[in-house]
């Protein structure tokens, strides 16, 4: 037999409608009361990271922004009963699985991830809960929702500040659900380098910003290439490693171009100098010949002599075959001279202690290593490689103030010091052309009846808003009219009241029907 579905009355039904209003609006009373302590507590609390752009959508999707201010989690939860970051950061270990603004499934929900980004975005993050994020060695989660954080609130020009130090991090971190896992490095690439967010958007940047992203993420991907070289070669990383030795190394301020130098290395350092954990990699404490200040740099910012060409831009390919290059005299006494001389002969002529040092690295002793202190030395660039690329200024300047000269590039050059710069943009260009044509080719090889409805679509949706969009202003024509024609109505005098007719006038209205009937049939 057929049975039909239970109907509501329209009493539940009105019951209902009602229901849904007035958690609509507590919804929207629950969101306006913690932007309004979020400003409260923006103007009491030390040490606030100053947002970027409006204090109450937080750069946020208007889609996903109103999905996630009326979701029950949010209003219920987050708002209710998550009170201070502490509890908040907790919440996010226990519960976030994924890094999607959308859940999976029939209905469109918002995440877990970006409703605790929100509850974040409210209460404010210090400068210090931030760093704590973005080192937490409990979960990846939460370090990954700090850099969303600042994708989305922090001023674009502090960005590659905060980025820098992990964009090559390790450790696993599963963005998309039911996908495989990527590492927190290339999820904070991608935040640099993409606007489409798995169902939604970020941020914008301005565009000066954004190419100087792509140049320095290509500048840093050739130092992460150039360190994993150095690893596997035994002999370099020995040869690095002795105290005295002379090297390439890279030196860029915020007046002067990253550009190869000769350096001699007074100290390697293998342990963190805060926390005395081992270093996922070596760095080396060199002093720049030309110039005499001394720096900190990465293993990634270190060459073998005569690999690059004295004071040229960096860009050069790892080459330790070639010697101290075409055209120059080497010295014989030189440590230069004396490490390839030795290179042939094997490890002859080196200490055994060193010898196993190295090893330790090209064996991937430390790849495990997960220490908090570590994070940033792993990956070289906060600690003390990257400060003199005019960044923030993290780690020992060593005595590079009290000996900075100008270092002209007019004088004995012949080279143009933003070649290596042109270079990269040159290249970063050439990948953007290389992405488009990607794109293009997969929508091309789609079949055709895809493509069609795709079109249609675009097709119907373009109609539907110019049709509404038609209605919409028809109807502003037409309202002003119409009130005009209901005062009008209104001025109107009441009409006249019917007066009712005589019984003498209803007989003699008969009986005049009664006459034409008679004559006409």
């Amino acid at each position: 037999t057929h049975h039909t579905a239970p109907t509501m009355s329209r009493s539940a039904l009105w019951r209902q409608e009602a229901n849904i209003q007035d958690r609509a609006r507590h919804a929207e009373e629950t969101f306006a009361r913690v932007i309004s302590e979020g400003r409260d507590r923006h103007s009491h609390k030390k040490g606030v990271l100053p947002l970027f752009g409006p204090d109450d959508t937080f750069n946020l999707h208007p889609v996903i922004l109103s999905s996630v201010a009326k979701s029950p989690y949010f209003v219920n939860k987050c708002c209710e009963k998550l009170m201070d970051w502490n509890v908040v950061v907790d919440e996010i270990y226990y519960e976030v699985k994924h890094l999607e603004p959308w859940t999976a499934g029939a209905g469109k929900s918002p995440s877990t991830a970006f409703c605790l980004l929100l509850r974040l975005f409210t209460l404010r993050c210090t400068e210090k809960q931030m760093t704590l994020m973005l080192e937490h060695v409990d979960s990846p989660y939460i370090r990954c929702i700090g850099f969303l954080y600042l994708r989305y609130a922090a001023d674009p020009s502090t960005l590659w500040s905060w980025f820098e130090p992990y964009l090559y991090d390790e450790e696993a971190v599963q963005v998309r659900q039911g996908k495989g896992d990527i590492t927190v490095g290339e999820y904070c690439r991608f935040l640099l380098s993409e606007l489409d967010y798995y169902g939604t958007r970020l941020p914008r940047l301005p565009i000066a910003i954004e190419r100087q992203f792509k140049v320095r993420l290509l500048q840093a991907e050739r130092s992460e290439e150039r360190a994993k070289q150095h690893v596997e070669n035994e002999a370099a990383m020995q040869y690095f490693q002795k105290t005295g030795a002379r090297v390439m190394a890279l030196y860029g301020d915020d007046e002067n171009p990253i550009t190869w130098y000769d350096a001699v290395v007074d100290r390697v350092i293998l342990r963190d100098m805060e926390s005395g954990e081992m270093l996922y990699r070596p760095k080396f404490q060199v002093t720049f010949t030309e110039y005499g200040n001394t720096e900190v740099v990465t293993l990634g910012e270190v060459d073998l002599p005569g690999t690059h060409t004295t004071n040229t831009p960096e860009g050069g390919e790892y080459e330790p075959e070639r010697g101290r290059g075409e055209g120059s005299k080497p010295d014989s006494s030189s440590s230069s001279a004396a490490y390839h001389d030795r290179r042939g002969r094997g490890d002859q002529g080196y200490n055994r202690d060193e010898r196993g040092r190295s090893n330790d690295y090209s064996r991937g002793k430390y790849d495990n290593y997960q220490g908090r202190d570590s994070r940033r030395d792993h990956y070289d660039y906060r600690g003390g490689g990257s400060h003199h690329y005019g960044q923030r200024g993290f780690g020992d300047r060593g005595n590079y103030d009290d000996h900075r000269r100008e270092r002209s590039r007019s004088r004995d050059r012949n080279d143009d010091p933003r070649r290596e710069e042109k270079d990269l943009m040159e290249e970063v260009l050439r990948r953007e052309r290389e992405k488009s044509a990607t794109k293009g080719r997969d929508y091309a090889s789609r079949p055709k009846a895809f493509r069609g409805e795709s079109d249609e679509r675009i097709r119907n949706k373009k109609h539907m808003d110019r049709d509404v969009s038609d209605w919409r202003q028809q109807k502003r024509e037409v309202q002003p009219k119409i009130e005009e024609a209901k005062a009008t109505e209104s001025q109107k005098p009441a009409a006249a009241t019917v007066r009712e007719k005589t019984a003498a006038e209803l007989a003699a209205i008969q009986e005049k029907k009664r006459k034409l009937m008679a004559k006409y049939g």
